[in-house]
């Protein structure tokens, strides 16, 4: 079993790791990140790590406070990720994950795709089916899905 520090160490770095990838996607310097987010630069440098000093270290809850503001993650964020979470809910409903944002696509958008992902398929093996057929097969997956609890009910 790991000692308790080894896991802080771990949740320390993955929350450095999420800040640092939400601050490139939004195209920042640390220094513009910090500045952006009322953050004195040495203190966000904690927070990322600072490769010429030493690496990350824990803030005050306030400091996490205002990046969670600042990036719009979802209040409380950075603090469930040092107690074991392993992503930041952005409150556009993006979850971010290291490596990546997972996106979570409007019902509407969902239909569309399906739509046109039935009616590409419906040409290449049934070019029988009419356009209205395959718009029909797809607002009945759509259905079918928000049955059995993969997409959430439609409005």
């Amino acid at each position: 079993m790991a000692a308790p520090r080894d896991r802080t160490d771990h949740q320390l770095d993955l929350l450095a790791t999420l800040v640092t990838q939400r601050r490139a996607s939004l195209r920042m310097s640390v220094e513009e990140a910090a500045s952006f987010c009322g953050l004195a630069h040495m203190t966000y440098r904690k927070v990322e790590g600072d490769r010429h000093n030493q690496g990350v270290a824990p803030v005050r809850d306030t400091t996490y406070a205002k990046i969670e503001t600042a990036f719009e993650f979802t209040p409380g964020s950075c603090r469930a990720v040092l107690d074991g979470a392993t992503s930041i809910r952005l409150l556009d409903g993006t979850d971010l994950v290291p490596g990546a944002q997972i996106t979570h696509p409007s019902l509407d958008q969902v239909a569309t795709e399906v739509k046109q992902a039935m009616g590409a398929v419906a040409g290449l093996h049934a070019p029988e089916l009419t356009h209205g057929q395959t718009d029909e097969m797809a607002a009945g997956l759509v259905k079918e899905l928000q049955r059995r609890g993969i997409l959430p009910p439609g409005d």
